[in-house]
């Protein structure tokens, strides 16, 4: 049996229920009702309050600066990604699955070209829309030293990652990035990489507003 890779297994860590919290990008379906762990019907509601306890203190929460391993459970109660962990027990939630995109990737022959589309009506809690730019941005804001410690892979697998210095000292941005309209993003790899859509659960595929980011 094929062994998971490196990056895969360093995801995998990152397994677990979904929740979108207040602040977070939002939007969805309705919620389905749920049945709760005693067996009694209960209608799903919005808000409320989530506690989480770690055994060590949340030194940051810039999704630039967060590492699958590192950041444990609440970077994926609060930021959305391209694409992300199945919520289910056991194996199958090892698997991934879309998120903010409409499927897990589209590549190329090679592999060294990946397309993504957004699902339709994605907005922010302040009612903007979310838009394949801000992921974009967001992503290229991971290169800046300032906002060092987010994982590795998108610095060694882009086009032009290694020399890219974020957007700070860069205005012109990624070229192998490119977004072709509101809904659509792609990626130039520059070595056939299958799986991308495990990088895509990252939280440097959150999207961040140009507009509203305030740096460090």
């Amino acid at each position: 049996m094929r062994q998971p890779s490196l990056i895969a297994r360093r995801v995998a860590v990152a397994s677990v229920s979904l929740v979108v919290a207040a602040g977070a990008a939002a939007c969805g379906p309705e919620d389905n009702d749920a049945k709760s762990s005693g067996g009694g019907d209960s209608q799903a509601k919005k808000g409320g309050t989530l506690s989480v306890l770690n055994s060590n203190p949340q030194s940051d929460f810039d999704p630039a600066r967060l590492y699958t391993s590192g950041g444990g459970n609440v970077p994926s109660l609060v930021f959305r990604t391209l694409t992300t962990r199945n919520r289910e027990n056991g194996a199958a939630g090892s698997e991934v699955v879309p998120d903010l995109a409409t499927d897990t990737g589209r590549p190329s022959k090679n592999a060294t070209v990946w397309t993504y589309t957004l699902k339709k009506g994605l907005k922010y809690e302040d009612g903007s829309p979310i838009t394949s730019a801000d992921i974009k941005y967001g992503i290229e804001r991971s290169f800046a030293a300032e906002l060092s410690g987010g994982a590795p892979y998108l610095r060694d697998w882009l086009i032009g990652g290694a020399d890219y210095q974020g957007p700070y000292k860069d205005k012109k941005g990624l070229d192998s990035i490119e977004t072709p309209d509101d809904l659509t993003i792609v990626f130039h790899l520059n070595k056939p990489e299958g799986e991308f859509p495990y990088l895509a659960t990252q939280t440097q595929f959150t999207p961040v507003p140009k507009a509203k980011d305030t740096g460090t």
